[in-house]
């Protein structure tokens, strides 16, 4: 796995969407069913890449609500920036920071927004690709409102095989974390879903 992700990201940035594009569309649009979104609602999209997710959470925020996508990547926050302004939504804020540290008090200097906990968390093919991704869960969890939902997407794989090398290369990521299982150990209702084929998953659950 790469040491700095960020680095291979901003190299494929402009590359990540003409051969990733419907690649993950049904475990995608799953992962936002899973949040259980309504008008009005805040919501965090956490390592958003390319801002794939944000045609699958704007219909159900509506223009009342408030959508933040933040990534560590700046040529892969560049693409997001691009589907925004093409599409015209005006309630989608980017972020260039670490999922590492960031805070809420980071995303209010930056976006000029209140200091309060998202009503939703969404972190898809993240989790396997940040470096200290424990500690970026437990940044997500800090940043959801009790009663809020979060919804977890990405590869797992229980153990090497000869073509996990090679997805691991691709995606600077380690498939064989078990990264669902922080969400499993706090999460009320929690459930997980599979998908494509069998080597990506959907998980989540509510705060309590």
């Amino acid at each position: 796995m790469s040491e700095n992700p960020s680095r291979w990201y901003d190299r494929i940035a402009f590359l990540y969407d003409p051969f990733i594009l419907g690649a993950y569309n049904r475990a995608r649009k799953a992962a936002a069913q899973h949040l259980q979104l309504a008008p009005g609602q805040r919501v965090l999209d956490l390592a958003c890449g390319t801002g794939e997710n944000f045609r699958y959470l704007l219909p159900h925020i509506g223009p009342s609500g408030l959508l933040v996508g933040a990534d560590y990547s700046r040529g892969m926050l560049a693409q997001a920036q691009r589907k925004v302004s093409r599409a015209g939504w005006n309630n989608v804020y980017l972020l260039h920071t670490d999922a590492q540290t960031i805070t809420l008090q980071e995303i209010s200097t930056a976006t000029g927004l209140p200091a309060q906990p998202f009503d939703r968390v969404l972190i898809t093919l993240g989790l396997t690709v940040i470096p200290d991704w424990q500690t970026a869960f437990e940044r997500a969890w800090e940043m959801l409102k009790p009663g809020g939902r979060m919804a977890l997407m990405d590869w797992y794989v229980p153990k090497r095989t000869w073509w996990t090398p090679l997805v691991d290369t691709i995606a600077a990521s380690d498939i064989t974390r078990r990264w669902w299982e922080p969400l499993e150990a706090r999460a009320q209702d929690f459930q997980r879903q599979r998908f494509f084929p069998g080597t990506v998953y959907v998980a989540s659950g509510t705060k309590t």
